[in-house]
């Protein structure tokens, strides 16, 4: 069976039934160019050039670079807490930072979902993304806690109205995922899942990692197929709008369940457009023209 990470029964009390609609929270877990005129000191055109590479590349928002990341406060404050995941919903729109305040490197510690709009995602001088807070570790520990990690606070409305107000957030409209269709679950449970295709519930690829926009929603999903222990792959962005997610139940646990409406000749055909190792064509325009008109999506 295809799945992703899972949770356990103890999470069943966070999914509610409303109505006729299920909702849901799903964790765990260049050649040269003709005609161009070349500088005399071609030591300093490299040096452009890779400092407009890196530049572009520092431009993409990827999934994986935000995940282990460092929580800041104000001023000195430095690192108060660790960015252990993000918590989005099924049309990739963000609704929380989970944080990690204590613990190793992420892993134990105290589990805080901070409203996403609470704070403010930054690189720092090394390109490294963090999470901006104007708030200092100590009151970050006053800051509502997640039992064991679960998610299924996220399903009470009066626990997330409570983290709301310790935050002085505002609800994001209807999609807060208290009480309509929408289901929540953890960024992290996406990345490295396994994609079923329109023909079968066969593999057809796995979800690399997702670019996130401006707006840090999610925009493409990067799906990689073949290779040997990672070398050699192919990887294929896709429009995140084409990615079906589903929570389905397994026992007595829920997974995540992802699938696109198409073939897995077709997504691994040789005319689909690919990544070929160089992250920045999905900064070309021409090129992703070329994918929404590959799947036939409405570039708008």
């Amino acid at each position: 069976m295809i799945k992703a990470n899972v949770f356990s029964a103890s999470c069943v009390a966070g999914l509610v039934m409303t109505g006729a609609s299920f909702a849901q929270v799903v964790e765990e877990r260049p050649a040269p160019q003709v005609g161009r005129q070349v500088p005399a000191d071609t030591a300093v055109l490299q040096d452009e050039e890779r400092t407009a590479t890196v530049d572009a590349s520092a431009s993409l928002r990827r999934v994986s670079d935000l995940l282990g990341g460092e929580a800041r406060g104000p001023g000195d404050e430095g690192r108060i807490a660790a960015i252990s995941d993000l918590i989005m919903d099924a049309q990739g729109r963000p609704h929380y930072v989970l944080l990690s305040r204590g613990g190793l490197a992420g892993v134990g510690g105290d589990k805080i979902a901070v409203p996403f709009q609470v704070g403010t995602f930054a690189q720092d001088e090394d390109r490294n993304w963090h999470y901006q807070l104007n708030m200092t570790g100590d009151q970050l520990d006053q800051a509502p806690v997640l039992e064991e990690g679960s998610l299924a606070s996220l399903r009470d409305a009066n626990w997330v109205q409570a983290n709301r107000q310790f935050f002085d957030a505002d609800a994001v409209g209807d999609d807060s995922g208290t009480g309509d269709d929408s289901f929540l679950f953890r960024a992290d449970a996406l990345t490295d899942a396994e994609v079923r295709g329109q023909a079968g519930d066969d593999s057809i690829a796995n979800v690399d990692d997702v670019i996130l926009g401006p707006d840090f929603r999610a925009t493409y999903g990067i799906l990689g197929y073949g290779g040997v222990a990672g070398l050699g792959k192919n990887q294929v962005p896709v429009p995140f709008s084409m990615l079906q997610l589903e929570a389905r139940a397994d026992d007595d646990r829920y997974e995540l369940v992802v699938s696109i409406p198409t073939t897995k000749e077709y997504l691994q055909s040789e005319t689909a457009p690919k990544l070929d190792g160089n992250d920045e064509r999905l900064l070309d325009t021409t090129f992703l023209d070329r994918v929404k008109e590959y799947f036939a999506v409405d570039p708008s």
